[in-house]
């Protein structure tokens, strides 16, 4: 007797697990960027750069397919999710302007820049870091949310993207920090930053003006140019052309974007439904696998106890209908393998959406993915032959010049 009530409470056990882990979808409260109230000061108004996110793709292949990372998909993703955190940020008016750009690009006040730990239909993981340009970070933080169904739903409007809860709050998190800055603060990130620019491009002219506080680790301005001094007035209007060239840039990554909006939104409901799926019928094979050894275990625990035909015959019936049950959660089983193939071809059909975008800027092709980077550092390197050409002045230090004192001017 007492075998039978462990039996039937190991039953119960198992029917409440799987009925505990049933998922219900539920509309998730909308988070709003919160928006300027005010005019800010042009000299206070702080120009954000959102760099191209680290796809973090594992090598390992077993792990690909565990975690369900699509290659191709992830890479496309390091450049829209920047976007969709730009547009967030541009849309509050707190900021001045608001670009993405190449991991390599130095001009900006201050940046964004993350690591994508996970994403798919149902959740978005990312690792965000916020610096500005003297070197101070202002917070690094993971934000994890999960998708708005909402956004999977058919509509005649531009859905909300199902993980813009994210974004809003990322960008309330950098209006709490900006707001507790000083209004001086704001202004001497934006010096600094000028000359920070002006120093790497032409290090030879401007590296006086900038140290570093050996204690904080942050840039601090030593000195700043006369006014009117005629190589900071070159030198910004060459900051002025390497802004029209990521302008460029930011409008590819723009529409880019937008071409990606689509086949990607499609792909993450699929990929949504698929994982739901996957889920459901993995927990079904689970509790059918538990169930059918319960049974089993259970009928030969019976056999063994009863000495009647009908008893035995009821043991026998629960054996089968154990091993029944076993084998109906190895099929399955084979159901979550079918789910798992079906999200791998929805990820193969969405990159063969995405195609690489090719640009003309100066003359030179930049491809937007894989290569825009590398061109940016080539026009890195034009701008410094361009301000050399247009100032007369080496853009680097001579190594001989810079170990050798000069020579006493000669006497009359």
């Amino acid at each position: 007797m007492n075998r039978r009530l462990s039996l039937l409470g190991l039953i119960a056990a198992v029917a409440a697990l799987s009925g505990c882990v049933t998922h219900e979808t539920r509309p998730l409260p909308q988070i709003q960027p919160i928006q300027a109230s005010a005019e800010i000061p042009p000299e206070q108004l702080l120009d954000v750069g959102v760099r191209l996110f680290d796809a973090n793709v594992p090598e390992d292949e077993k792990t690909l397919e565990k975690e369900h990372i699509f290659p191709e998909v992830r890479k496309a993703e390091a450049r829209f999710i920047p976007m969709q955190i730009r547009n967030t940020l541009e849309g509050t008016g707190h900021w001045g302007q608001v670009r993405v750009m190449p991991e390599e690009a130095e001009a900006l006040d201050v940046y964004v820049s993350g690591v994508i730990l996970e994403s798919s239909g149902q959740m978005l993981n990312l690792d965000v870091t916020v610096t500005d340009a003297t070197g101070r970070t202002w917070f690094r933080k993971t934000y994890e949310q999960v998708a708005d169904t909402r956004a999977y739903k058919t509509s005649n409007n531009a859905p909300r993207d199902p993980f813009q809860n994210l974004y809003s709050t990322l960008a309330n998190d950098m209006l709490a920090h900006r707001q507790q800055l000083a209004a001086n603060d704001l202004e001497n990130v934006r010096r600094v930053a000028k000359l920070k620019f002006a120093s790497e491009l032409a290090p030879y002219a401007f590296t006086e003006y900038l140290s570093k506080d050996k204690k904080k680790g942050v840039l601090q301005i030593t000195r700043l140019p006369a006014d009117g001094d005629p190589l900071m007035a070159r030198m910004d209007r060459i900051r002025e052309r390497d802004y029209a060239l990521l302008d460029t840039i930011n409008e590819h990554y723009s529409l880019f974007a937008e071409n990606m909006g689509e086949p990607y939104t499609n792909w993450r409901r699929y990929s949504y439904d698929e994982l739901e799926a996957k889920d459901e019928a993995a927990r079904s094979a689970l509790t059918r696998k538990l169930l059918g050894a319960a049974a089993i275990v259970g009928g030969l625990m019976i056999g063994n106890e009863t000495g009647t035909y009908a008893g035995r015959a009821a043991a026998t019936g629960a054996v089968f209908g154990g091993a029944y049950a076993v084998k109906s959660g190895f099929e399955k089983g084979a159901e979550v393998k079918m789910h798992s193939d079906s999200l791998k071809q929805l990820g193969e059909s969405f990159q063969a959406e995405v195609e690489p975008m090719v640009v003309e800027v100066e003359g030179r092709t930049l491809q937007l993915q894989g290569t825009a980077e590398e061109q940016f550092r080539e026009w890195r390197e034009l701008l410094k032959d361009l301000y050399e050409n247009e100032t007369g002045l080496p853009v680097h230090v001579p190594a001989a010049a810079a170990e050798t004192p000069a020579a006493p001017a000669s006497g009359g």
